[in-house]
């Protein structure tokens, strides 16, 4: 299966939805994908009661409990996409609300001896970002999330962005177009 976390704030009218959405039918191929959309769900910041909670229900080995399905989703799929516009300097709170969930110590990642060591199943995570500015050199949210997708074992990172949708309402389209298309031909380079 392959999971898609859709944290695209403005829904239909998101440039970042058109995106992943172009993409994905290559990146899945064969599989089965589940569209995972953040606004929809009842997903909120934790807080000290709720991580010794969530410690109680790992050390008792009830991985079937409702706190843990993201977490555990995430460490059984096959592929990750990610899609979030660039908002802020990295992507919307709502993505980092969400990974805070998934990043769960003998679910996603655990420790052998000092050593952190992925479990999860993918071998690969795909970052989607739009931009109506330039990002420069830096995108923090794709490096986090590629740090991230380390930790948990996710080896193959792949992040893919259009930029400067903003700078010129006419060509903004175009630009779109333009960059999803040439995306599209790197994911298939790679999709061989």
């Amino acid at each position: 299966m392959v999971l898609v976390i859709d944290c695209c704030i403005r829904g239909k009218l998101s440039a970042t939805r058109k995106l992943y959405e172009s993409c994905i039918d290559i990146i899945a191929k064969d599989k089965d994908i589940k569209i995972l959309e953040l606004c929809k769900e009842n997903i909120s910041p934790l807080n000290a009661e709720d991580i010794e909670l969530r410690d109680c229900i790992v050390m008792k080995g009830q991985f079937d409990h409702e706190m843990l399905k993201y977490a555990v989703e995430f460490k059984k799929s096959d592929e990750i996409v990610i899609a979030a516009p660039y908002w802020d300097l990295s992507f919307p709170s709502l993505l980092k609300i969400y990974l805070e969930h998934v990043s769960v110590n003998g679910i996603t990642f655990g420790y052998e001896g000092s050593d952190c060591v992925g479990y999860c199943k993918a071998d690969r995570l795909y970052y989607f970002s739009t931009c109506g500015g330039f990002i420069g050199e830096k995108h923090l949210g794709a490096e986090y999330v590629q740090a991230l997708g380390k930790m948990f074992g996710i080896n193959e990172f792949y992040s893919y962005g259009i930029e400067g949708l903003d700078i010129d309402k006419e060509e903004r389209d175009n630009i779109l177009d333009r960059g999803i298309k040439e995306i599209i031909g790197k994911i298939k380079a790679i999709a061989k």
